[in-house]
């Protein structure tokens, strides 16, 4: 059985990754907009608010996942989610509006969008030391698109969407 060390070490590689992109960025790199496309503090905020339910509900008491019902398969690893994000991204899907940047929220300084990009980040991979093996590959969450996922699925796409956008950042 898969171990949730991988996950938090790979989680912990994206948002450094990420950090270490904006942190060479001057604050006005960090907020620039490029032909429409979000600006680098954007997609951080962005990442932030995705990863803000997940851990609510990895922090919060595990009998509010009960709802979402057991999981019927073994959960995929990390190239399955890959490869299913892929496809749900070639249709044009679009992230739900909770999870877009508002403009209130882009008023504040490169600063304290890091340190609460980093926040959530860490709280996330600290939530994951909390779970047994068996409860990430037990217990589900839902994903706007993706459907139904394990808690262990919802963290692979966490760290599959970190790397999706990291991939997309503007050039400076």
């Amino acid at each position: 059985m898969q171990t949730k060390t991988p996950i938090q070490q790979r989680l912990s590689a994206d948002y450094q990754a990420f950090i270490k992109v904006a942190d060479s960025l001057t604050e006005e790199q960090f907020h620039k907009n490029n032909d429409d496309k979000w600006s680098v503090a954007d997609v951080m905020q962005h990442l932030y608010l995705s990863a803000r339910p997940i851990v609510r509900l990895m922090t919060g008491p595990r009998d509010v996942l009960r709802q979402w019902g057991e999981a019927n398969s073994p959960s995929r690893d990390y190239d399955d989610i890959a490869s299913a994000y892929r496809k749900i991204l070639a249709t044009g899907v679009k992230a739900p509006a909770a999870m877009l940047p508002r403009v209130e929220d882009m008023q504040a300084e490169k600063s304290e969008l890091m340190m609460r990009f980093t926040g959530i980040y860490q709280t996330l991979i600290d939530a994951v030391g909390t779970w047994s093996d068996l409860e990430v590959d037990s217990y589900c969450i839902p994903h706007p698109v993706l459907g139904k996922l394990t808690v262990r699925e919802m963290l692979i796409f966490t760290s599959v969407h970190t790397q999706h956008h990291l991939r997309l950042l503007p050039e400076v």
